[in-house]
């Protein structure tokens, strides 16, 4: 993003503001203000040098490079500056910075940016929930969790300029974060002109995974800055089973491993989630790391009052649902075939399946278009809303859901937590909500486990009540609950630089 117009005064006084915000925490004194803001610049400039210089670390580095460029930088830019701290005289150190930092700034930065430094506080990333109407996994989670620390502790909400830095949200978007209620139907904003929000000595929560593109410069702000990081930890899917995704997805996802490297904590939303990130760890000494503390905190589900306002009204036939999207790592394919196995066998029941198209989507598409042309009863659900969902799962019979891989598994938890019985995955994320009942248990990679357990929901009243009985039975977990176990573990206690 170039500003070629931008007011050359108005430049040097953002450049004098920024320099001015860096030194107001850096510097024990500080230097005596210049009438002239280019003047000022250079005073408050050689002074942070000098500083820099002196340092240990390279925490005051990184916010000086961050003042002259209104950028974060990347680790080499961390680190090529350092080296020239170390070989060049302040004077000469004072030019190459200025030569570097100000042609980052006219490539992607915004000359007139002022700073903001957030000392000692809580900054979180909720860049994507703010600026998007989508509502799925991630983005339910941070706008169901940053209620509760907005109203209970002093954080600073942000979202990314086009350049990537930090900035304070919107009204709109923190009405996407704090107030959800749908979709607001405003574009999304790369808001230029704010105030670049600088953490120092804070703690930095991503509870979103960033764009790839933002990957490089989060990752130097988690080894250079002095901040702590702390990262929900949704799962190590793209790479743990990479042969289930897109040839694009772990590409993307090592850029993020990055990040979570020199992260401080994670918290991953289950057991199993968690222990593919204390894997991940666990390698990092190889590189002389040590990695983050990495602790688990279990997704809640809460069922909106509004799911039961109205009756169930059920079909002829009993209702199988199957929720998640079309992709090969959901194992839909086992999901059609067990059913046409049982229409086989004089089995009647509808079998809806809930979700939209992905990638590798076209041998299921044809599947379905098979069984349909032999009349079997399937329904396709795409792009429905949650009133509609939650009908789905009071009015099936059980749901079946054999992921090969999932961070948390929310569908099994969804039809629990309204009393339906679930065939699930006998391992990982599934099985941990599994272990407090109203669940069938199977190898979503044996075809006749799968069937047995469709049969047996489908035939055996006493086993579903039962079932039932047991998912009415289970005790619920808020998303408060869930809020101020995530503070703990992410927040509480966590030393910074000083």
């Amino acid at each position: 993003m170039k500003h070629e117009l931008a007011d050359p005064t108005l430049v040097r006084a953002a450049l004098a503001q920024r320099l001015r915000a860096a030194a107001e925490v850096l510097l024990p004194e500080q230097p005596e203000r210049a009438d002239d803001a280019a003047a000022d610049a250079a005073v408050v400039l050689e002074r942070l040098v000098e500083h820099a210089r002196t340092s240990d670390g390279s925490s005051a580095l990184w916010l000086v490079l961050v003042a002259l460029s209104a950028t974060y930088p990347t680790d080499d830019a961390v680190r090529e500056s350092r080296r020239s701290l170390e070989l060049m005289s302040t004077s000469d150190a004072m030019l190459r910075l200025l030569e570097t930092s100000l042609g980052r700034l006219g490539a992607s930065g915004d000359p007139t940016a002022q700073l903001e430094v957030v000392d000692g506080g809580v900054v979180v990333d909720v860049d994507f929930s703010a600026r998007h109407d989508l509502n799925t996994g991630i983005q339910r989670v941070v706008r169901s969790t940053m209620p509760t620390w907005d109203a209970e502790h002093d954080v600073v909400l942000v979202a990314r300029t086009g350049s990537g830095t930090m900035r304070r949200l919107d009204e709109v978007e923190r009405e996407r974060v704090l107030r959800w209620s749908g979709p607001l139907g405003e574009s999304p904003t790369t808001l230029t002109g704010a105030r670049v929000v600088v953490p120092w000595r804070s703690v930095v929560v991503l509870p979103e995974v960033p764009a790839p593109h933002l990957c490089a410069a989060t990752a130097a702000l988690a080894e250079h800055s002095g901040n702590a990081v702390s990262i929900i930890g949704y799962d190590c899917i793209p790479v743990v089973s990479a042969d289930l995704m897109p040839p694009v997805e772990p590409n993307r996802f090592v850029r993020y491993l990055t990040i979570v490297k020199h992260a401080t904590r994670v918290s991953g939303i289950s057991v199993s989630a968690a222990a593919e990130f204390r894997g991940f760890a666990h390698m990092l000494p190889a590189q002389g790391l040590e990695g983050p503390d990495v602790t688990e905190c279990m997704l809640p589900v809460e069922v909106p009052a509004a799911a039961f306002d109205q009756p169930v009204v059920p079909g002829d036939l009993p209702l199988v649902v199957c929720v998640g999207s079309h992709e090969p790592r959901k194992n839909h394919l086992a999901v059609l075939h067990a059913a046409e196995r049982l229409w086989r066998e004089g089995l009647g029941f509808r079998l809806r399946l809930i979700g939209g198209s992905s990638w590798a989507s076209d041998e299921f598409d044809a599947v379905v278009a098979r069984l349909r042309r032999r009349g079997r009863a399937v329904e396709i659900g795409r792009a429905i809303g949650d009133a509609e969902l939650w009908a789905a799962y009071r009015e099936a019979r059980f749901t079946v859901f054999p992921s090969l891989h999932e961070g948390f598994g929310l569908p099994v938890a969804e039809s629990l937590a309204v009393g339906t019985p679930a065939v699930t995955s006998s391992y990982g994320s599934t099985e941990e909500i599994a272990a407090d009942g109203g669940t069938l248990l199977v190898d979503p990679r044996d075809d006749d486990d799968l069937l047995r357990a469709m049969r047996s929901l489908l035939v055996d009243d006493a086993l579903h009540a039962r079932l039932s009985a047991e998912a009415t039975q289970r005790r619920p977990r808020t998303w408060e609950d869930y809020a101020r176990e995530l503070w703990t573990q992410l927040v509480d206690d966590v030393e910074v630089a000083r």
